[in-house]
């Protein structure tokens, strides 16, 4: 009868129900509370883990080194403590203007679910449809508010009202399409981006150096999904489909160009660029092209150091 036995017993519901215990995805989940908010509009999509971000030695040390400038703008902005409260951000882009999405939690010392205010001492408010948005009432305006009590959305003004219009999926909802995209993204990334808009519209003004000539390139672009992991060194992948086989094939030219152009005016005095550059690979495959580059914990630490000396960061 030992095998009856209240230990026993004990030992197997609690196996049973270690085993019921659903597994982390191994693809990125959009926050259930956010994922409706996207607008039906949105052709550009990144999200920030900040709860994994956080996590790791190299946001520790930028964070510290106050080199984290848009994530410091939308904590001076908003008044919300990154570190405290924020579990995720989405960022949705129409190509044309953005909208935050941002996950929170409020357990406030003293009064548990109390929402701190939202801006800077002394921001205005103004009321739109039962919401108090903290901000400027204007067309270029940047406001914030409560959608509930674990949702923050900021932005330019007229894009945070259209949230609270659509809050209904009157408009349609988020597309579709660029949600599937998300879903082939590792969980394994702290930020990651979705584009079906062109390439000049998707990747940033600041990229430095001969990598910034990619934005200029009149090749057709049908989406871009790229992610980065900086658990381990800077792990980046991006995955670049284009019209045609023709398409693909000048970016990947072009790609491993830039990068050649890249190692070729490396000055001696910074040999760490020129590992950053080897670390990185190009691909095609027909329509497609890959770029990815696995830079170790010691070559970033050597690139922001130099980075640092030349006032670069």
């Amino acid at each position: 009868m030992g095998f009856l036995s209240p230990r026993f017993l004990a030992f197997a519901a609690a196996s049973i129900l270690a085993g019921c215990r659903p597994q982390p995805s191994p693809t990125i989940v959009l926050d259930p509370a956010l994922a409706p908010l996207i607008p039906h509009d949105t052709t550009i999509l990144a999200g920030i883990r900040i709860d994994q971000l956080k996590k790791t030695e190299l946001y520790a040390r930028l964070r510290s080194e106050g080199k984290l400038k848009p994530l410091a703008d939308f904590e001076r902005e908003t008044g919300i403590d990154l570190e405290k409260r924020v579990f995720d951000i989405l960022i949705a882009s129409n190509s044309k203007t953005a909208v935050a999405l941002v996950r929170v939690q409020f357990v406030t010392e003293g009064t548990a679910g109390v929402e701190p205010p939202l801006g800077k001492p002394g921001t205005p408010r103004f009321s739109y449809k039962g919401y108090t948005l903290a901000g400027e009432d204007s067309e270029k305006g940047f406001s914030a508010t409560y959608f509930n009590r674990s949702v923050i959305v900021a932005g330019p003004t007229p894009m945070v009202k259209g949230a609270i219009d659509s809050r209904d999926g009157s408009k349609g909802g988020p597309p579709k399409a660029l949600l599937e995209r998300v879903k082939t993204i590792p969980s394994s990334n702290q930020v990651w981006a979705v584009s079906f808009a062109g390439i000049a519209t998707a990747l940033p003004t600041e990229i430095p150096g001969p990598l910034g000539g990619l934005r200029g390139m009149p090749i057709d672009i049908r989406s871009i999904v790229g992610a980065v992991d900086v658990s381990k060194g800077v792990k980046a992948s991006a995955e670049i489909v284009s019209g045609d086989e023709k398409n693909a094939t000048k970016l990947n030219d072009a790609v491993k160009g830039i990068i050649g152009i890249g190692r070729l005016s490396t000055p001696d005095s910074a040999p760490e660029l020129l590992k950053f550059y080897d670390a990185i690979q190009v691909t095609r495959e027909r329509d497609t092209v890959r770029v990815s580059a696995d830079v170790p914990m010691t070559v970033v630490e050597q690139l922001l150091a130099a980075m640092s000396e030349r006032k670069l960061i």
